[in-house]
């Protein structure tokens, strides 16, 4: 073999070595993406389910970033790997990005919106952490996020308080921008339904609650006395709530199933309930036990 062919075969050797190195770098290191909506395709969670004359009562719609973070670019972390650890920032506003995608739910469910309204639903997004973990055979991305909302009147008098949190999971590419959106897009949804499928907030938006006082808050804890024995009896809609909430906070399937058993139902689960309890993430084995607790 000539020298030529010797200096070919290492050019090629050395292009080849490079180009592993930048396959390697775009592999690791801080994660910079713009937040868009990009809700995952295949996954169809419920809507808001709102009651007679909310759409026809205009309102105030706004988000505001109340995160922790000391960088609000900051949005969650990447690993690569070597399981080492990086920052994933947004490259735009986070409330910006919040506040559109509040507007669009809000337009899809018939909600008017208006800068001039007496009703005012302020939101505060209190998390929104994205948890992207890189292995050789995919890609996992998870997101969860709480969002505080306060609903006031003309006058500026609290008329309800509360808060709503969403998460979502996939599996994906690594390091990509838009699987990393599909579940931001996809947990905010689910908060954003949670808020509105409020029965104490439709109340007040309709009129019918007590406005809230300074020595009445919402969610004020009880006296220190012996708690109140949990109702034995929930509506559908009820139950499914509160399961929801203790599975959020990593409560297993067997532990939800106990739960059920315990109480009874108001009513029979109708098709739509059954598909609302699936889409809610509820295991087969939790349906299948409120099915036996229903009365009627």
């Amino acid at each position: 073999m000539n020298r030529k062919s010797w200096k070919k075969i290492g050019l090629l050797t050395a292009l080849s070595l490079l180009a592993c190195i930048r396959v390697e770098a775009r592999g690791t290191g801080p994660l910079t993406m713009s937040l868009q909506y990009k809700p995952q395709e295949k996954l169809d969670p419920a809507d808001a389910v709102l009651a007679p004359g909310i759409t026809d009562r205009p309102v105030r719609l706004s988000i505001v970033d109340g995160r922790a973070e000391s960088d609000p670019a900051v949005i969650g972390e990447i690993s690569d790997h070597d399981d080492k650890i990086f920052p994933v920032r947004a490259s735009n506003d986070v409330a910006a990005w919040a506040n559109d995608v509040l507007a669009k739910y809000a337009a899809e469910w018939g909600i008017k919106a208006a800068p001039d309204a007496p009703l005012a639903l302020t939101g505060k997004l209190t998390q929104l952490r994205l948890v992207a973990s890189t292995k050789a055979m995919g890609s996992t991305y998870r997101v969860e996020t709480q969002v505080a909302f306060t609903l006031a009147d003309a006058r500026g008098r609290t008329l309800w308080q509360g808060t709503a949190g969403g998460d979502a999971t996939r599996y994906g590419k690594e390091r990509s921008a838009d699987n990393a959106n599909e579940v931001l897009s996809d947990a905010i949804k689910e908060a954003y339904t949670d808020v509105f499928n409020n029965a104490d907030l439709q109340s007040a938006w309709l009129g019918k609650g007590t406005p809230v006082t300074a020595s009445a808050p919402v969610s004020a804890p009880a006296p220190a006395a012996a708690p109140a024995a949990p109702e034995s009896t929930l509506s559908p809609s009820a139950m499914l709530a509160e399961l929801v909430k203790l599975k959020k906070q990593g409560f297993t399937t067997d532990l939800l199933v106990d739960f059920v058993n315990q109480r009874d139902l108001t009513q029979a689960l109708p098709a739509d309930d059954l598909v609302k309890w699936k889409n809610a993430g509820m295991p087969e084995e939790v349906i299948k036990a409120a099915l036996a607790r229903a009365k009627g």
